[in-house]
């Protein structure tokens, strides 16, 4: 079972939030126009000290009340925005006005808490039941240099009665980005393309006695030199001829010699086997979120082999940052990576990553789960169980947003292309 890593909301401002019903409503009160932490800037379009907007005499079934609130992401990671509310105070006792009380925020035209919106109509008595500590209202992603404008609308609908006349509810309310409390496990490219390396062995088919045609490129030079050469040479002079009388004659001729050369220059035939079985070019990106640099010393990734791939070096994951890790270094020449650290293990993870359906578990130098996902035919990566669909040819599986964790399956997609150290 997967060790739940915690969200945690970057506070980037509070600002003090009074309903009165039957004597005015002095709504989201700030010491600034704009405000920034981190990554956010956030800006209520008012005057420092004001307050965003002001209602005397609220009466159940008037008009809402509407304001706006920019937020802009001017960091390079997109950023899940979040909100939360937290009563303070408030005159009278139950029931409590902001049982009554109904809200809605939108992006832009669209509800995306309350009514309208997937969450159902809502009270400002819900939004702080719902804004507990370890949770917080998401609105959505922002992406760098994005910004969008929040809509807060608040309204006291006409069935109200005079069970609320002179109360009033007091509450903070809480920008920021939701992220996590420890390293994840970010992108994973299991799916290898061609011109990106080669995928595992169980990937390409090598799973029993290796064949040379499956494992080698066989490159082959042939050369064949004939050379033929025929000497021939004769002497016949220094002729002589002595006693030719009566009937005898002696005849003594000169030498001849025939000689004759033939060489063969013989054939070179060279074969050499270009191994693919050491190759693994999948990679496993993470990215650590917390305000803190971490060592990956001893930490391992397990996938569902259950054989656990160690990282032996002291490699530091800065805050914010990524580590990319791989079998070694010469994946790496087929990608930008941004300057991200490289984890290189020596051996590939598990027996590889299978293309039908794999998990993967990152625990830290304790053994300690951490983070934990998967894909395709594995569902063990969520909670509950679910299909993280196989992504195609050269695509990777990524988060959402760096550092968001909620264990489910809506956390990943499908990115195309692969995005490793970004």
């Amino acid at each position: 079972m997967k060790k739940r890593v915690f969200r945690i909301i970057v506070l980037v401002l509070i600002i003090t939030t009074v309903v009165y019903f039957n004597g005015g409503l002095n709504m989201f009160k700030n010491t600034s126009t704009v405000r920034a932490f981190g990554d956010l800037t956030v800006d209520f379009h008012v005057p420092p000290g004001d307050p965003i907007f002001t209602v005397n005499n609220m009466a159940p079934g008037d008009p809402p009340e509407t304001r706006n609130v920019d937020v802009t992401n001017g960091g390079t990671l997109p950023r899940y925005v979040a909100v939360k509310a937290v009563r303070t105070g408030g005159l009278g006792s139950d029931p409590k006005l902001e049982t009554a009380l109904d809200i809605v925020i939108k992006d832009g035209v669209t509800p995306i808490y309350g009514t309208g919106s997937l969450t159902g109509p809502k009270t400002l008595a819900d939004f702080f039941s719902e804004s507990t500590s370890e949770n917080e209202i998401k609105l959505n992603i922002i992406n760098p240099g994005g910004n969008k404008t929040y809509i807060f609308t608040v309204s006291l609908p006409s069935s109200a009665g005079n069970d609320f006349q002179s109360k009033s509810v007091i509450f903070d309310l809480t920008f920021g980005y939701i992220t996590g409390n420890n390293v994840v496990i970010n992108e994973v490219y299991y799916m290898v393309d061609a011109s990106k390396g080669v995928d595992s062995l169980k990937d390409r088919g090598i799973t029993g006695p290796i064949n040379a045609k499956n494992a080698c490129k066989i490159l082959q030079q042939n050369s064949t030199v004939i050379k033929t050469g025929v000497l021939s040479s004769a002497t016949t002079g220094g002729n002589t001829i002595s006693g030719n009388t009566n009937s005898s004659t002696n005849i003594i001729s000169g030498a001849a010699n025939s000689i004759v050369n033939i060489v063969i220059g013989g054939s070179t035939n060279q074969a050499s086997c270009l191994s693919k079985l050491g190759q693994n070019n999948e990679w496993v990106e993470l990215f650590n979120p917390t305000d803190h640099d971490i060592s990956l010393k001893k930490w391992g990734l397990i996938d569902n082999s259950g054989q656990t791939t160690t990282i032996n070096a002291n490699k530091i994951i800065k805050k914010g940052g990524f580590a990319l890790v791989s079998k070694d270094s010469s994946t790496w020449s087929f990608w930008n990576t941004n300057g991200a650290l490289k984890v290189e293990l020596g051996k590939q993870i598990g027996d590889g990553l299978d293309n039908a359906g794999d998990h993967l578990i990152l625990k830290n130098a304790q053994n300690a789960e951490i983070d934990r996902m998967s894909w395709g035919s594995d569902t063990s990566g969520f909670t509950p169980p679910a299909i993280n669909p196989i992504v195609s040819l050269g695509s990777s599986t990524e988060r959402l947003t760096p550092g968001f964790d909620s264990d489910t399956v809506s956390d990943w997609l499908e990115e195309n292309p692969p995005t490793p150290g970004n």
